[in-house]
């Protein structure tokens, strides 16, 4: 492994010489090799060094940097002639004789100017563009009684092959300054190729397909993942025109408005993507662009996963015994026995008409017991055909029906583990599945479909129905062994008829829930009072669940006009004005409601037993029994 940056130096003759006595001095800093060789040769074994790993830098004088620049990647520093060098250089040129003359590419009068006072000495200045040129000077030189050659180590050398003696231009001290400024290039480099290799890790790693392109629209980066998408590889693609390569996905008009494009979706080789365009911008400019795309089959994968743990979250009991609104006897005689239930484990059986909070007495049930820190898992048995309901509550293994999910799925009494299942509409529940529900409650282990294996659970069971299981038992729709096992610990919830003095604390509590729910700052007061009568006097076949419905209703309307009037109120409860307030009049007063919420619909079953807040079985019953 490279632990210190490669320098390679080329250089010949008398500089060649100057490099080794410094080489021992920057050993402990670089590992330094050193080309003594024709630029041709040099050229080449730079070239195969880097390929390898072993140059970071190069280092070179004149010309040979110059090419150098031109044959490698890799950054070259150039050796620099600075008026110390020419001073020194000819303070060694003086010692040997007084008839000296500089010969370079490029003329150094500048800096022999300003050292000339400080040498008293005459210097003739030559420069040449190739070598011919070169040797033909120093024939005229020689001619004319030079004997000294100051100039590079290629100068030097053919001057001596010429006769005359040549002195290196080059000191010490600027190769120094030329090692000092190839180590500082190469420990930028390896920061910048440090952060380059940190971000392709990054694009390695990442799901998504990245490509980036220059101005040109010319490929510079591909990620794998774009690699696999458009079958090619990036070695293959570099500088290839995204435009033509992948035509679908080119960045044309990003280069060309620098405007984001974000959330494309486009099918490219048979996958749906969510593509995403972006301009790239270095110090304030644009440079380029990139493109990312998503499997759009990942994002839905994913979104499927976080609505999956957004349910996990969804398994709390909100409600407490103190959120249980009323002083009516009835209503503290039910509190009082669930408060008692919730010290107990076995299975309690909840009993009322739609409307009555059965759920609101059993999460509370759950929050006061021993299960508190438990989940709290409910489901509606009426809600779901009898294949889906036992796949809900049980669970499958892969495979066990098409369509089922990669891995199969825990059920609702594996999810309820220690802590509480309620089972709402328990009544509705097909023959076939109330046996696989006793076997649970009895065995406490439940078996997946398409399993051999049974998983124990700890589970506590609260069930609910508004529906008559002892008459259902009678007439064989329900198993007499699930109902004595469901009934171990019973509690019978009133209707809200039955206890009228709860009606105002309620009706206000709830109207001042809607109300802060629109965003009105208003006193439900001059809402509630010139119905209050009505309302207390109302069947309320809906319970709870209708009186918060109707609540919700006129709220709306209080809210955007500020107050109601007799007609609005007519259209808007008809039931209410058409209920009687005393127990004489209130069977006549719940059929005009059933009534009215049916005109109201126009005659719709559905919506009027959802207006009133009761199931349409329910409603269909009592339209029969009135």
């Amino acid at each position: 492994m490279k632990t210190k940056p490669q320098l390679v130096v080329v250089a010949t003759k008398g500089l060649a010489d100057l490099v080794r006595s410094l080489l021992g001095e920057y050993a402990p800093r670089a590992d330094i090799r050193l080309l003594d060789k024709p630029l041709e040769e040099a050229a080449s074994d730079a070239i195969g060094l880097q390929r390898a790993g072993l140059l970071d830098v190069a280092i070179a004088a004149g010309v040979t940097a110059q090419r150098l620049r031109q044959a490698l990647p890799a950054p070259t520093v150039m050796l620099k002639v600075g008026g110390y060098d020419i001073l020194q250089a000819l303070a060694r040129a003086r010692r040997l004789s007084s008839r000296i003359a500089i010969v370079t590419r490029q003329s150094l009068a500048g800096e022999l100017d300003d050292i000339k006072p400080l040498l008293n000495l005459e210097v003739v200045q030559r420069h040449y563009q190739d070598d011919a040129e070169a040797r033909a000077l120093f024939h005229e030189l020689h001619d004319h009684g030079v004997e000294v050659v100051v100039g590079s180590a290629q100068v030097a050398w053919m001057a001596e092959q010429e006769g005359l003696t040549g002195v290196v231009i080059y000191s010490e001290a600027s190769v120094r300054q030329a090692f000092d400024d190839a180590l500082e290039i190469a420990r930028i480099a390896g920061i910048e190729e440090a952060k380059r290799e940190r971000v392709g890790n990054i694009l390695y790693s990442l799901v998504e397909g990245v490509a980036a392109v220059d101005m040109q629209g010319r490929i510079q980066t591909l990620n794998p993942a774009m690699e696999k998408l458009l079958g090619i590889s990036a070695d293959w693609a570099f500088q290839q025109p995204l435009a033509k390569v992948a035509p679908g996905l080119a960045v044309d008009e990003v280069l060309a408005t620098g405007q984001a494009a974000m959330e494309q979706v486009q099918t490219v080789n048979g996958r749906v993507l969510v593509v995403n365009r972006l301009p790239i911008i270095e110090q304030g400019e644009q440079t380029g662009a990139v493109l990312t795309f998503q499997d759009a089959t990942l994002i839905q994968r994913a979104d499927r996963k976080l609505r999956s743990q957004s349910r996990h979250h969804q398994f709390l009991a909100r409600y407490h015994f103190a959120d249980i609104l009323g002083e009516s006897p009835t209503l503290l005689a039910a509190k009082s026995l669930a408060e008692l239930y919730a010290r107990a484990d076995a299975t309690v059986l909840i009993t009322g008409e739609s409307g009555t909070g059965k759920e609101l007495f059993a999460q509370s049930i759950h929050n006061a017991g021993r299960r508190v820190r438990g989940p709290f898992v409910a489901i509606n048995c009426a809600a779901f055909p009898e294949s889906l309901l036992e796949s809900e509550l049980f669970g499958y293994e892969e495979g066990a029906f098409t369509g089922g999910r990669k891995g199969g799925k825990p059920g609702l009494f594996e999810s309820a583990h220690t802590g509480t299942l309620f089972l709402d509409e328990i009544g509705e529940m097909p023959l076939s599945l109330q046996t696989r529900l006793l076997r649970v409650l009895q065995e406490r282990e439940v078996l997946r479909l398409g399993s051999n294996e049974p998983t124990p659970v700890d589970v506590r069971v609260i069930a609910a129905t508004h529906r008559d299981l002892r008459q259902l038992v009678a007439q064989q729709a329900f198993r007499a062994d699930l109902f004595y096992r469901l009934n171990i610990l019973n509690l019978s919830l009133p209707p809200l008829r039955e206890r009228p003095d709860d009606i105002p604390r309620l009706a206000y509590a709830l109207a001042r829930q809607v109300l802060m729910k629109l965003g009105a700052k208003r006193d439900p007061e001059p809402m509630l009072a010139p119905l209050m009568p009505q309302l207390v006097g109302y069947a309320w076949l809906g319970n709870v669940r209708e009186l918060e419905n109707l609540i919700e209703r006129i709220a709306v309307f209080f809210d955007a006009f500020g107050s109601l009037d007799q007609a609005m109120m007519a259209r808007l409860a008809p039931e209410l004005l058409a209920a009687e307030s005393h127990p004489t009049g209130r069977r006549q007063g719940q059929r005009a409601a059933l009534q009215a919420a049916l005109d109201a619909c126009g005659g719709d079953h559905g919506k009027a037993a959802a207006q009133l807040g009761i199931s349409r079985t329910t409603l269909w019953r009592r339209l029969k029994s009135e």
